[in-house]
C-alpha cells in the first residue's frame, strides 16, 4: 500500500499516511496500571481533552513552538515507550521518525512545515531535524550489525524515510515500528480480549473524531489551521501521560 501511495502522488502519500496514523490510535486508547489494562475513565478522558486543546491553542497562537514541542515529545515518546524493542532499536526509530525526512528529503520536509505551521520555517530548525534523523540512522545500523531486539523495525524506520514522502514516511514509521509492537506487548502482557475490551470504545471515538475533522475540512466548514491544531492537539496528551510511572 506504501508503495502504491507513493507511486501515485503527494495527495495519496499524505492520505495513506494519516490512513496510518488513524489505524495505530488503538495502541494507546487504554490505560495501563498496576499490571492490567482497562478502558480510560471519564476523568482521565475529560483531562485529555483539556490538555488537548490547551496544546490545540499553541499551535494556533504559536504554530512552531507547537510543532517544537510534539516533535520533541515524539522523540522521548518513541524512544522510551514500552514496546518489547531494544533500547537501541528504540533510538533508531525515535530518531528517524522525528528527522529521517529531514535528513533524507529536506525540501519536502521544510514544505510540509510550512504548511503546518502557515509560516516561514527556520532552516536551522531543518538542519537540527537532519542531525537527530542521521543519529537515528547510525542506531538503525547499529541495532543491524549487532542484532539488536527489533532490529529488523529500525530499518523499516530507514528505508521508509529515504524512499517515501515524509508524511507516508512518518505515519508508516509510527504504525508498523511503533504503534504494533506496542499493541502486541499488551496482548503478550494481558491477552486479546482484555486489550480489545480496554481500547474498543475509545478508539472508535478517536476515529470518529478523525473522521469528523477531515469531513468538515472537506466541506469548507473548518479551516484548515483549526484542523492541524486539532490534529496535533489530540495527539500529544497521549505522549504526555503514557505511563510516567516507569
Amino acid at each position: 500500500m506504501a508503495i502504491t501511495a507513493q507511486i501515485a502522488g503527494p495527495s495519496w502519500s499524505t492520505a495513506a499516511g494519516l490512513l496510518f496514523f488513524v489505524l495505530g490510535l488503538a495502541h494507546g486508547a487504554g490505560d495501563e496500571n498496576d499490571g492490567r489494562i482497562a478502558r480510560i475513565t471519564v476523568t482521565h478522558a475529560a483531562a485529555y481533552l483539556v490538555a488537548g486543546t490547551a496544546v490545540a491553542g499553541l499551535f494556533l497562537v504559536e504554530p512552531l513552538s507547537g510543532l517544537v514541542l510534539f516533535l520533541a515529545l515524539s522523540a522521548w515518546h518513541f524512544a522510551r515507550s514500552d514496546c518489547a524493542l531494544a533500547p537501541i532499536t528504540r533510538y533508531a526509530i525515535a530518531g528517524l521518525a522525528v528527522g529521517g525526512s529531514a535528513l533524507f528529503r529536506q525540501s519536502e520536509t521544510l514544505s510540509i512545515f510550512e504548511f503546518v505551521t502557515n509560516d516561514a520555517v527556520p532552516s536551522a530548525f531543518i538542519r537540527l531535524l537532519a542531525v537527530i534523523g542521521g543519529g537515528g540512522a547510525v542506531c538503525a545500523a547499529m541495532a543491524l550489525l549487532k542484532s539488536r531486539r527489533g532490529f529488523g523495525h529500525a530499518i523499516v524506520a530507514l528505508t521508509a524515510t529515504v524512499l517515501l514522502h515524509p508524511v507516508l514516511a512518518v505515519g508508516l514509521v509510527f504504525l508498523v515500528a511503533h504503534a504494533v509492537p506496542v499493541q502486541q506487548r499488551q496482548i503478550a502482557a494481558y491477552g486479546r480480549s482484555a486489550v480489545i475490551r480496554a481500547v474498543a470504545i475509545p478508539s472508535a471515538i478517536a476515529t470518529v473524531g478523525a473522521a469528523a475533522i477531515m469531513g468538515l475540512v472537506t466541506s469548507g466548514l473548518l479551516a484548515l489551521p483549526y484542523a492541524v491544531a486539532l490534529a496535533f492537539g489530540m495527539a500529544t496528551p497521549h505522549m504526555l501521560t503514557e505511563r510516567l510511572e516507569r
